[in-house]
């Protein structure tokens, strides 16, 4: 009975995804297309000379003057087949632009989740360990403080920081300021050697720093405050009666019943570090989606437009989707 209303639970939950994700696509293909401003003129040379009816031209070949609901439809159906287009400004398949650059991003967003998720777990652990301490203190101000930067900010502070010298400090580390690898050294063509893998790491070092420096706060305070009233329960005061070791307590009886709200926390930054993504890729010259999306609203490129923001919303309701499912998984209440 537990399995058939746990099967139950599932197919609505893939149901309300599946929706989610049509009313995202609809949304999208509406925002963008009442963008102002019309591509073509992206497209053609800036020279009054030059022949307009190409204009004309390129209105009839991407089908600009069919109706709403005529676009709408093919782009539903392109959308799901993975026939994405060509892209107004390089002419090239949007499905081939987005995949080259989606790499990067994930590669940055990996990272910086990874480092966001470990700092802040143990920030906050050791926080509500040393509960009302200097470090309790210290921490809770100096991740709040960055919590209430803007990510664009925090970014140029760390790029200036680490490309000069600070008070003639000359043994102070310096890092690359934009890129994502050194090009100049290995060229273009991208080749997965050792010293190239080393140097993308190198790179990857201040906008990984910025994305996991400007979300850790929000982690780091719910383990906190889920610890704190965890180790307010009668289980923790049994097993400190039995002899246990505050540390004991803490690593064994604590932390695995303060993990559940962390799940679903760190399913929707997910969403908050993509977003973040976006301005540390600009200020970085990071060449991620981010990046692409600046690009193709500049130059009103609608194809990319529609479907970098089409991957971005997948991907944070898959995300949450997973988070429910470990939820479930982790903790039995939730099932019952």
């Amino acid at each position: 009975m537990a399995s058939r209303s746990f099967r139950r639970y599932v197919g609505k939950r893939l149901v309300n995804v599946a929706l989610t994700i049509v009313g995202i696509m609809i949304l999208n293909f509406l925002l963008v297309h009442l963008m102002p401003g019309d591509p073509t003129t992206q497209m053609i040379p800036r020279d009054p000379k030059f022949d307009a009816s190409l204009r004309w031209q390129l209105v009839e070949k991407f089908h600009m003057n069919d109706s709403v609901t005529t676009q709408l439809a093919a782009y539903m159906v392109n959308t799901i087949t993975g026939e994405w287009g060509t892209s107004y400004i390089s002419r090239r398949p949007v499905f081939d632009i987005i995949m080259g650059d989606m790499k990067w991003t994930m590669l940055l967003v990996g990272i910086s989740t990874v480092l966001t998720i470990l700092l802040g777990i143990g920030i906050g652990a050791y926080s509500a360990y040393r509960r009302g301490g200097p470090f309790d203190v210290g921490a809770t101000s100096i991740t709040l403080f960055f919590y209430g930067m803007p990510l664009f900010w925090l970014a140029i502070v760390l790029q200036l920081l680490f490309t000069t010298h600070p008070l003639a400090m000359h043994w102070w580390p310096q890092l690359p300021s934009g890129g994502y690898y050194d090009t100049d050294r290995y060229g273009n063509q991208l080749r997965f050697t050792w010293p190239v893998v080393l140097s993308i790491g190198r790179y990857l070092i201040l906008p990984s720093l910025t994305l996991a420096i400007g979300t850790v706060a929000g982690i780091s305070l719910i383990m906190r405050g889920s610890l704190i009233d965890a180790m307010t329960e009668d289980y923790i005061l049994t097993a400190r009666a039995k002899g246990l070791s505050d540390y004991q307590v803490l690593r064994h009886h604590a932390l695995p019943n303060g993990m559940p709200p962390m799940i679903a926390l760190i399913a929707m930054n997910i969403a908050f570090v993509i977003g973040g993504a976006y301005q540390v890729e600009v200020v970085f010259n990071y060449p991620g989606i981010g990046y692409e999306t600046m690009n193709a609203i500049w130059n009103l490129d609608f194809p990319i437009l529609q479907f970098i923001v089409v991957i971005g919303g997948v991907a944070v309701v898959i995300a949450n989707f997973v988070g429910d499912m470990l939820l479930l998984y982790v903790d039995p209440r939730i099932r019952i």
